[in-house]
């Protein structure tokens, strides 16, 4: 499994998923949010919300977004952010591989950082049925607290994606300054 992985990161081109991915950031972040934040004031999307929500939360956002709030927000889930997923864990998982690969940490323990990607996308689709769930049917007692643990393991395994890219981006300019002083 991991030679394959190897295989596969070698010879997969990043790029046909980070444009996409980029590309559908910038319009959720300027566009698709900001019109359903518009509805909701101060009140911040719950995907946003790493540090947990409960049920009563969630029925006092659904009720301030009304009726086409919530199908806002549900096609906001369905067509933009699952893609998102996707696309965002395709391309921190490339990355990462093609850093340890670089950097030449592909059989040291910085190989189980490719998990966390995985895992933020696993937590971030979770959240996202639950949601979506919730939106569709109304119904949302304890899904709420389920949906929130979801949330919160999300928010702990982004920003480890995020660090270990730019860790792993330090280490490959570091080693690029030590072969420049060993030429020199």
């Amino acid at each position: 499994m991991k030679q394959k992985l190897y295989q596969i990161a070698l010879r997969t081109n990043i790029w046909p998923f980070a444009i996409p991915m980029a590309i559908l950031f910038m319009l959720m972040s300027f566009y698709l949010i900001p019109n359903i934040q518009i509805l909701l004031g101060s009140m911040p999307l719950p995907d946003t919300m790493f540090n947990g929500y409960d049920a009563v939360y969630i029925q006092q956002l659904f009720e301030k977004l009304e009726s086409d709030g919530r199908s806002a927000y549900l096609q906001l889930e369905l067509y933009a952010d699952i893609p998102f997923i996707l696309l965002y864990v395709a391309t921190f998982l490339l990355a990462i591989a093609k850093l340890l690969i670089h950097n030449r940490l592909w059989n040291r323990i910085w190989y189980c950082t490719l998990c966390f990607p995985v895992l933020a996308g696993i937590f971030d689709m979770a959240e996202n049925t639950g949601i979506i769930f919730m939106l569709q049917t109304n119904r949302i007692g304890a899904l709420a607290s389920i949906t929130s643990c979801f949330t919160r393991a999300k928010g702990y395994f982004l920003p480890f994606t995020l660090l270990t890219l730019l860790v792993l981006l330090v280490v490959m300019g570091y080693n690029k300054i030590l072969i420049a002083k060993r030429a020199s």
